[in-house]
């Protein structure tokens, strides 16, 4: 089991170093980067270069567009912190392997499997505790910057990353779970990847919430289409 646990978590971190280099095309307002396992946001111009282990962050009123892979443009809108390695697409395998790994870490922090115990961490350096500063990826405002980014890789067609990265910042920050339009972008995600029984299961969870009246008939609505798809 340890053995399938180590695999398992080498291929999480597979797929990053293969991604290349993205440029800064734009930039109005204030946007900062946070290199690596860097512990401080340092500004960044157009023209800059930004890596895969890199994470970018937008304040209020400002924006920044990236050319991905050479030739995708993508615009970062304010207030939003989204982390390079998640502008990369995953294959349902990939993203199915990923979300087993993540349920893993969701588990109560207990020894498992008899005296194994899997350690609560994650490979991302997005997901870091610094309450030294609001603003941080691990701090309560920085996992709300963190959903907003979800949206950005939404939009972008990042669907299974989005998805990964949407419920991390759950595990990690479970009051933030109460974000209706995450869950019914990930719910989306998941629709769109053609893995409409995990779709499914995100709408049938979200109709167990406390939903308003429109939001309610939206996830009933989605329910029934997915419903009639597999009879």
């Amino acid at each position: 089991m340890k053995t399938i646990t180590s695999i398992i978590a080498l291929l999480l971190v597979t797929g990053m170093f293969a991604q290349a280099d993205m440029k800064i095309m734009s930039i109005q307002g204030d946007v900062k980067v946070r290199h690596g396992a860097e512990e401080g946001w340092v500004s960044v111009a157009a023209g800059d270069v930004v890596k895969p282990e890199d994470s970018m962050r937008s304040g209020r009123g400002s924006t920044a567009v990236l050319l991905v892979d050479g030739a995708t443009r993508l615009t970062l809108p304010e207030l939003v912190i989204v982390d390079c390695s998640d502008l990369r697409t995953l294959t349902q395998e990939e993203l199915l392997l990923k979300l087993a790994m993540e349920g893993i870490r969701s588990l109560p922090q207990q020894k498992r499997d008899g005296d194994m115990s899997i350690p609560r961490t994650t490979t991302v350096h997005g997901s870091r505790t610094e309450a030294s500063s609001p603003l941080q990826p691990g701090s309560k405002d920085g996992f709300i910057l963190q959903l907003n980014g979800t949206k950005v890789l939404h939009e972008n067609g990042f669907y299974a990353t989005m998805v990964l990265r949407a419920k991390e910042v759950f595990r990690l920050s479970p009051t933030l779970r109460s974000r209706y339009d995450v869950r019914l972008l990930v719910a989306d995600a998941f629709e769109k990847m053609q893995l409409n029984g995990e779709a499914l299961g995100e709408y049938n969870s979200l109709s167990k919430e406390k939903l308003s009246l429109r939001d309610r008939a939206v996830v009933e609505r989605r329910i029934a289409v997915l419903k009639k798809t597999q009879d």
